[in-house]
């Protein structure tokens, strides 16, 4: 299936854009994730999130500005970091409530 019409798909809230999305970018967003989050547990549930993001976003894509596929590292990599993120603070709480 070809960038175009996956974008069309999801745009049209198609869910076979976004089995598409995931059977042809999966593999790069993925590639994105792997290095930021340690577990694989992390990076199949961002790579959820991810996708939810795109699904939600699509609008927002203008091909002016740059490809799909910088546009989707964009996503996954921004995905990625806000979960690291979110992880770290709440393992510091989780810390800070334990009595010394």
């Amino acid at each position: 299936m070809k960038e175009q019409e996956i974008i069309e798909l999801i745009l049209a809230k198609d869910e076979r854009g976004m089995d598409a999305l995931l059977t042809h970018h999966g593999p790069l967003m993925r590639y994105v994730i792997a290095p930021i989050l340690p577990t694989a547990e992390d990076r199949e549930e961002c790579l959820s999130e991810a996708a939810m993001r795109v699904w939600d976003k699509i609008d927002q894509f203008d091909e002016d500005r740059g490809s799909f596929n910088a546009w989707l590292t964009a996503i996954a990599r921004n995905t990625a970091l806000n979960r690291l993120r979110r992880t770290a603070r709440e393992d510091s709480e989780i810390a800070e409530s334990i009595p010394s």
